[in-house]
């Protein structure tokens, strides 16, 4: 399947909660994937039960393993939490890509 590399402009670092000892949880690196930016319509915020303006989408690879509740850190150093349900993969023609909702916590 052909990639939507060209589109690609943000590495965006993935990480989730996982077990530390006991009953503690941290959240921990993943991986990085290469990934589009884009705020969300005014219509779509709503629907997702978000902030206009803090609410945005994340373009990536069909394949790359973004789950709901995951934090992702930008290259600007900006933080996002994956909103819950928010993760779809798409087909469009012969690319295949994920569209993920995700909403900026700093």
């Amino acid at each position: 399947m052909p990639k939507i590399t060209h589109l690609l402009s943000n590495q965006v670092v993935i990480t989730r909660l996982a077990e530390v000892s006991g009953d503690k949880q941290a959240y921990c690196t993943v991986t990085s994937v290469g990934g589009h930016i884009q705020p969300l319509s005014a219509e779509k915020t709503q629907i997702y039960d978000g902030v206009f303006g803090k609410t945005f989408k994340i373009y990536t690879n069909g394949e790359s393993g973004i789950q709901d509740g995951d934090k992702l850190r930008d290259e600007n150093n900006n933080y996002y939490t994956v909103k819950s349900g928010g993760v779809s993969r798409r087909t469009f023609g012969s690319f295949d890509f994920s569209e993920i909702i995700i909403e900026k916590t700093s």
